[in-house]
């Protein structure tokens, strides 16, 4: 083994998982997600990166690792600066799809500094739908038709008194966004059960993201196109899994994408379960463009509290306890 493999697995796959789960947790938590998140690993400061020491040149410091060679530092200076174009941006869109044995989920948020946030989530047929999250403000949450329809099928095997309750709360948020009101005490995100956990902001999101492990080994591949740009794709292998940094050609070397692919077992930090080929993949766009989060119009909003606790048909509960 070479002797530069035991930590090299610490950087680029932790961000990217800390990423990606920030955004799933975060949108589908928002979304009354009771769970269907697939990460096992602990919080995002359980997932190990390990101190870094990298000089200004890129070269490893620790003295008694192999020395890198002048593809590997390239490779590593590009990722670098991706990561810290990332860490600085005002506003980024992220995009997650996600593939393990417990399924698919994809969402996709766009998002700045002061907690203003916009987005679209899949979680499965009940879990899918739109949420704007406003600084200092509200979230709205808004369901698909057929997602209620899911709903208001599982509600149906409950019994006559379940399935009566749901059709009243599904009926209440058809076609409107679930308002939920801001945290109390705080700017960002809002409180109780179902609501969003903090992670709809971009500082939320980039503080996770940290710096070349001196023992790393991330190789250049050559040029080639993704997303409809020219890109330098960066690669790092071990044990079964490959993750791939896609960082523009041109220009600065924004991240436009990353993806990490295993076959059986689970994805490193994890996510997933055992059997079959899992992958995750994150696409980052739209760096430094408003974001568009404006509340909806009064008549398109029904306020949570008529549909969770102490909602109508029951004292208790949410628009997902079936």
């Amino acid at each position: 083994m070479n002797g530069r493999m035991g930590a090299r697995r610490r950087w680029i796959r932790a961000t990217a998982l800390s990423l990606a789960m920030g955004a799933a947790v975060g949108t589908l938590a928002s979304c009354g997600s009771d769970g269907s998140v697939t990460y096992a690993g602990g919080t995002f400061e359980e997932v190990d990166r390990g101190a870094s020491t990298v000089d200004g040149a890129g070269s490893t410091t620790d003295g008694g690792a192999e020395p890198a060679s002048a593809d590997e530092v390239r490779a590593r200076k590009l990722a670098s600066e991706g990561m810290e174009l990332l860490r600085s941006a005002d506003t980024v869109r992220i995009g997650i799809d996600m593939v393990t044995p417990k399924g698919r989920q994809k969402a996709s948020l766009h998002m700045d500094r002061r907690s203003n946030c916009t987005g679209t989530f899949d979680a499965g047929p009940e879990r899918r739908g739109d949420l704007i999250m406003i600084a200092g403000g509200a979230t709205y949450v808004r369901f698909t038709d057929a997602s209620l329809d899911a709903i208001v099928e599982r509600g149906a095997l409950r019994g006559p008194e379940t399935a009566a309750r749901v059709r009243e709360r599904t009926a209440l948020a058809r076609g409107k966004y679930l308002k939920l009101p801001a945290r109390s005490g705080s700017g960002t995100g809002t409180g109780g059960p179902g609501a969003p956990v903090g992670q709809c902001d971009l500082d939320e999101f980039t503080e996770k993201v940290g710096t070349p492990e001196p023992d790393e080994v991330i190789k250049a591949l050559p040029v080639t196109r993704r997303y409809g740009k020219d890109v330098t794709p960066l690669v790092e292998k071990d044990d079964g899994e490959e993750t791939t940094v896609y960082v523009a050609a041109s220009g600065e070397p924004y991240i436009l994408g990353v993806e990490v692919t295993r076959s059986g077992g689970t994805l490193r930090g994890g996510v997933g379960g055992s059997g079959g080929e899992q992958t995750m993949k994150l696409r980052m766009s739209d760096y430094g463009e408003p974001v568009a989060a404006v509340a909806p119009a009064p008549g398109l909003t029904v306020d949570i509290s008529r549909i969770g606790p102490g909602g109508p048909g029951s004292p208790g509960g949410g628009l997902f306890e079936v």
